[in-house]
């Protein structure tokens, strides 16, 4: 019997050593400085620690397999949503939307009703806004059939202001919402949406003066969609935010007043604020 050595890995005198392969360096972190071979010891911990980390592993990536199959899924949610709504399925398209939004709160690792603008700040999916902004705006007009959906009309109202705002379905939902609030069962929720959307979509002097006549001008949202996810992200663009608000009121002013102007201004913001990201 060969005499007890020091295992090089832990240090302990064993006479029993365990050849490390290939396949199990590949299981562990520190696998490729592990020596040749290691105490049976050492050898029955590593390949427990291995059996964990498959596990983990496993476990992980079974999560991103199911994350990545509901974000796919979503689609079919939305489209069964709208196909109830067409059938004036109310209730149960209310079902298919919910799911929808919870698919999204799970891929993003977010809790129930936290989903935000704010998770596509830098997406590639950032077009979801759009399609989540419509979702929040057929949840309120199901909610407004009962008395008892109340709250959930309240929650889709905030969530509908929240999300909007970064829409270009902006002035066409806020032209519906004043529609709507005239024969709405809930007209003060409605009301409250619309005084939102007017708060939210702050001073934004001179081109405001070049589509007074219309409000909700397209133009207008991706500019102030280009205000609060650019601009306002860093100190210099809050800086020529600041500067803008300043000395932009007498400019619209004088601006109102030349039709020619107006116009000249309103055809340079539609050919620029498409390109603005």
């Amino acid at each position: 019997m060969a005499a007890p050595v020091k295992c090089p890995r832990c240090g302990n005198l064993s006479d029993n050593y365990v050849a490390v392969d290939a396949n199990v360096r590949s299981l562990v972190p520190d696998g490729a400085t592990l020596p040749e071979s290691i105490c049976s010891a050492c050898y029955e911990g590593l390949t427990a620690a291995v059996s964990q980390g498959v596990k983990l592993r496993m476990e992980r990536d079974s999560r991103e397999k199911n994350k990545m199959m509901a974000w796919k899924n979503r689609v079919h949610l939305l489209k069964n949503a709208r196909s109830l709504m067409n059938q004036k399925a109310y209730s149960e398209a209310a079902v298919q939307y919910e799911k929808y939004v919870r698919v999204l709160e799970l891929v993003y690792n977010l809790k129930k009703g936290e989903l935000s603008p704010a998770v596509f700040n830098n997406s590639s999916r950032s077009k979801e806004l759009t399609l989540i902004a419509s979702v929040y705006w057929d949840l309120l007009r199901i909610y407004d059939t009962s008395p008892r959906y109340g709250d959930r009309m309240s929650k889709a109202a905030a969530k509908l202001a929240l999300f909007l705002q970064f829409s270009p379905i902006f002035p066409d939902i806020v032209k519906k919402a004043e529609a709507f609030s005239r024969t709405a069962k809930n007209p003060a929720i409605v009301k409250g949406f619309l005084k939102a959307t007017r708060s939210k979509r702050g001073p934004c002097f001179i081109a405001s003066a070049a589509f007074a006549d219309e409000p909700y001008a397209l133009e207008l949202v991706q500019l102030r969609r280009f205000r609060d996810r650019t601009l306002r992200t860093h100190a210099s663009g809050r800086q020529f935010i600041w500067l803008y608000y300043k000395t932009s009121p007498p400019v619209a002013r004088w601006i109102s007043t030349r039709p020619r102007v107006v116009a000249l201004v309103r055809w340079s913001l539609t050919k620029i604020t498409p390109h603005l990201k």
